[in-house]
């Protein structure tokens, strides 16, 4: 019963697609570059990479001293000495 509701579903858009046409899908197409490439968005983006950046590299140094930490555990209850 789902797949005969998705494929009446597909069909509809198939039709309703069909007819809006080439020159619709343009234009369509046009705005969403143009939003997407304006100065806001860039900038929102640049931002939104900075801070994913810094916070990959916080998670990257605790990360890192988590696994010291847990690795001089280790020596000292298998009785390695690190030097």
């Amino acid at each position: 019963m789902k797949f005969i509701i998705f494929l009446a579903g597909a069909a509809v858009g198939f039709v309703l697609g069909s007819r809006s046409g080439r020159k619709t899908y343009d234009t369509i197409k046009r705005q969403v570059s143009g939003f997407t490439h304006s100065e806001p968005v860039q900038q929102v983006k640049g931002a939104a990479g900075d801070l994913a950046s810094k916070a990959a590299s916080e998670l990257g140094d605790r990360v890192s001293d988590a696994v010291d930490k847990a690795s001089g555990k280790l020596d000292d209850l298998t009785g390695k000495s690190t030097s």
